[in-house]
């Protein structure tokens, strides 16, 4: 009799048994389940396993056994060790008191008492003790990673990382109390290991000890897990076989993850923390590591970009006749410590690793999921159960106001694109993939994940996204990231509220540059004004300086605070073009430094800042009309002259000219660096000025800033100059007739050598750059004069 049969439960053979080969469910009963057989390859199930009787048989290789041999082959152990494996990993703890004896030559080997633990769900697990312990555990001591730095190649920094620390305390298995370790001997090294985003167990690490190297926290607690839970960076992921290699490969500037343990199959959960990434798989170099190496490849297939397997050289212990050893072989830690190679050595392998081929047995199995039995009890493809795992792989919203698709992304929402969703499609399908069955996966999971009736992305107004949380611009409140608010923009800001710290350097920039204290306030609540999503103010910046003056600091520091991903850069021109003008949707921010010296005209630039409905078109897709948000900054050394005279557009305009250039020794080079490192203070900075504003309803009144926008009128339209010097405006300037006013201007024109417009065209100019003007006929005696009403001629002395 098996040990799994005499001391496990059928639920727990079966779970152990599903856990080992792929299942089919559909051919299987209670008493035993079917399958594709783990030893052979094989597309046709033949493989099934006995959970009643614990007996597993192959009818294509005839293999044979119970759920211990069956186990020992899947992780590539010899009978004894996977017996071990199997006793430590299920929870099966053998009676060590049992006295040997001396054996006649009658009496067989007494048999070891064994005493099953039954293995608790996760949820039913006290982690109450265990987190206590974590709390009173300490960094690792100086002298210990040293040590490390020296013996295993880790550095502070990446220890720091994984937030490693030093075991101090264990828990007592009889009363369940901590102890405290006082014999410094004793203590390990502690690998903390969590998932959505609680502790769920400690790892303990004894380097070069020959028995209990690395244990869980205690029994229950061994369950698979990611280390770190998701990469630590973005780019290729280096999948490496244990937690230790972790440390060695991020110390060497690698992005690195492990499993904790070494699964037959893959977790959904942790799949879908590696999806759509490039992975390089750094196999050990024993037998048993390129055989779990291919088990990992087998599920990291499904959800990867690229799967490259890394081609270890021969010094890593290959046998003469090619082959890897039986066991204990070398790592990818070895690779540095022992063979003294490089970060460069290392990422020339991965430059050279060789893309992995999915066998067809993992294709089919994950296929038939897809597949059921309809009327006339035909099996056929369901695309719908192919759309409800894509939803279970990906958090899909989809937009039918813009046909956008968005995927969740723990924080806010990303425009996600259709062809992601058709390659996975593409990967569960296998070889039984087909445009028609990707296309109707597709869009099922795309109506399925539409937006609630009723609601639109970023529809709650006075809610930014940041990294830290959900901030309210007005209470200054504080949630944390929930999928329900539809945000699409989400600010590298960490705020807390509380700090105290200011933007030092940021103010001494904008002293230099800017120099006047009033305008300086204007720019602070234009900063805040762009974290906002609406356009009630109806103002565009306009940067103005001689070149070297710190405009371009100002946009790249704005950029940055709102998110460059949040940001567009669409010139003035081309707002014209639908297809740019999509670029404005759902942005924070539109800049532009390619603003020359030819002439500006768009109507749409009065439309967008003022918060008006545009349309706009994606490329491939139907016309869409949306109301854009998105703030306009624009640089320029020079005015842009505006073919557009009308009061309408100067309205729009906040000018603010840079007064000092930084040339040569005057540039501080690492001045961006600065600023950026004074984010968080900015954003604070911005936050106040975005209260002052509509503390005001409207930006600060300055007077440098009113007589810029003047000068910018009257050089941009010499209308506008003549009636600034010759005229006096408003209702109580009465009128004056259209010849008086013509001829006064074509006096004041040529007194500065200007070349006069005709008659029809100055009146034309006079009425669209003076809003309040109209036309007037007074009665001159029996005769009407036409007049112009609301202007009158100044008295030159």
């Amino acid at each position: 009799m098996g040990i799994a049969l005499d001391k496990l439960t059928e639920a727990q053979r079966a779970d152990i048994a599903k856990s080992l080969f792929c299942v089919d469910a559909k051919a299987s009963t209670e008493a035993e389940l079917r399958g594709l057989c783990p030893i052979h390859e094989e597309t046709n199930p033949s493989f099934s396993y006995n959970v009643k009787k614990d007996v597993y048989h192959c009818l294509g290789c005839q293999a044979s056994g119970d759920l211990v041999k069956l186990y020992s082959l899947c992780r590539g152990l010899d009978a004894k060790d996977g017996f071990k494996a199997f006793l430590n990993e299920h929870g099966i703890e053998t009676d060590r008191n049992a006295s040997a004896g001396s054996l006649t030559p009658h009496q067989s080997k007494p048999q070891p008492k064994v005493k099953v633990r039954v293995e608790p769900e996760a949820d039913a697990l006290d982690y109450t003790t265990m987190r206590e312990a974590w709390a009173k555990f300490p960094p690792l001591p100086d002298s210990w990673v040293e040590r490390l730095a020296q013996t295993r190649m880790w550095t502070r920094e990446a220890i720091e990382a994984l937030g490693l620390r030093m075991q101090t305390h264990r828990q007592d298995s009889k009363t369940g109390e901590l102890v405290y370790i006082r014999n410094p001997e004793w203590r390990k090294i502690a690998f903390p290991i969590h998932e959505d985003g609680e502790l769920v167990n400690i790892i303990l690490y004894k380097p070069g000890a020959s028995e209990y190297k690395m244990v869980s926290w205690a029994k229950g607690f061994g369950q698979t897990r990611l280390f770190p839970p998701a990469p630590l960076k973005e780019g290729p992921v280096l999948y490496v076989e244990g937690i230790t290699d972790v440390v060695c490969a991020l110390s060497m500037g690698f992005n690195p993850i492990a499993n904790t343990t070494k699964p037959k199959k893959w977790a959904q959960a942790h799949l879908n923390q590696l999806l759509d990434r490039d992975i390089i798989v750094a196999r050990d170099c024993d037998q048993p590591g390129m055989t779990y190496g291919d088990v990992s490849c087998q599920n990291l297939y499904t959800v990867s970009r690229t799967l490259k397997l890394i081609n270890w050289p021969g010094f890593m212990g290959r046998r003469d006749d090619g082959q890897w050893p039986e066991k204990h072989g070398e790592d990818l830690t070895d690779f540095f410590v022992k063979h003294g190679q490089t970060s460069d050595d290392l990422q020339n392998l991965i430059d050279h690793a060789e893309p992995y081929v999915m066998k067809d047995s993992g294709e089919i199995s994950c296929a038939r999921e897809f597949f059921s039995y309809g009327v006339g009890d035909r099996l056929s493809f369901k695309p719908r159960l192919l759309a409800e795992r894509i939803l279970q792989d990906f958090s899909l919203m989809s937009d039918p106001e813009t046909g956008l698709l968005y995927r969740w992304e723990k924080t806010h929402w990303v425009v996600f694109k259709e062809d992601h969703v058709k390659k996975r499609c593409i990967k569960l399908l296998g070889e039984e993939s087909k445009t028609n069955r990707v296309s109707d996966a597709t869009l099922q999971a795309q109506v399925l994940s539409t937006i609630p009736h009723g609601r639109a992305v970023n529809d709650q107004d006075d809610w930014v996204c940041l990294e830290s949380s959900m901030l309210n611009l007005e209470t200054l409140q504080t949630r944390p990231h929930h999928m329900s608010y539809y945000s699409t923009c989400c600010l590298p800001i960490d705020y807390d509220g509380h700090t105290k710290a200011q933007p030092e350097r940021w103010f001494q920039f904008l002293e230099e540059t800017i120099q006047n204290p009033a305008v300086i306030d204007q720019l602070q609540e234009f900063f805040g004004y762009c974290l906002t999503r609406d356009s009630r103010y109806g103002k565009a910046l306009f940067l103005f300086g001689p070149g070297a003056d710190g405009k371009s600091t100002v946009i790249k520091i704005l950029r940055h605070m709102v998110g460059v991903q949040n940001c567009s850069s669409v010139g003035f021109v081309d707002l014209e073009d639908q297809f740019h003008r999509s670029s404005l949707y759902g942005k924070l921010l539109n800049t532009s430094t390619e603003v020359g010296a030819k002439a500006l005209d768009s109507p749409y630039f009065k439309a967008i800042s003022s918060g008006d409905p545009i349309n706009a078109a994606f490329k491939h897709q139907d016309t869409f009309e949306f109301t854009p948000y998105c703030k306009f900054v624009f640089a320029a050394n020079k005015k842009p002259r505006v073919l557009d005279n009308s009061d309408g557009f100067f309205r729009r305009v906040l000018p603010i000219q840079f007064k000092r250039q930084f040339l040569g020794k005057d540039a501080d080079t690492e001045l961006e660096e600065k600023l950026l490192g004074e984010l968080s203070q900015i954003f604070a900075w911005s936050l106040e000025g975005l209260h002052c504003l509509r503390k005001q309803g409207g930006f600060t009144r300055c007077q440098e800033t009113d007589d810029l926008l003047m000068e910018y009128k009257f050089s941009n339209n010499p209308i506008l100059s003549y009636v600034e010097d010759r005229c006096d405006v408003g209702e109580s300037a009465g009128y004056t007739s259209k010849d008086k006013l013509f001829g006064s201007y074509t006096e004041w024109s040529r007194a500065r050598n200007f070349a006069p417009m005709n008659y029809d065209n100055f009146f034309r100019e006079l009425y669209q750059a003076i809003d309040c003007l109209a036309q007037y006929r007074a009665r001159d005696g029996k005769k009407r004069v036409q007049c112009v009403k609301n202007i009158s001629l100044k008295i030159i002395s």
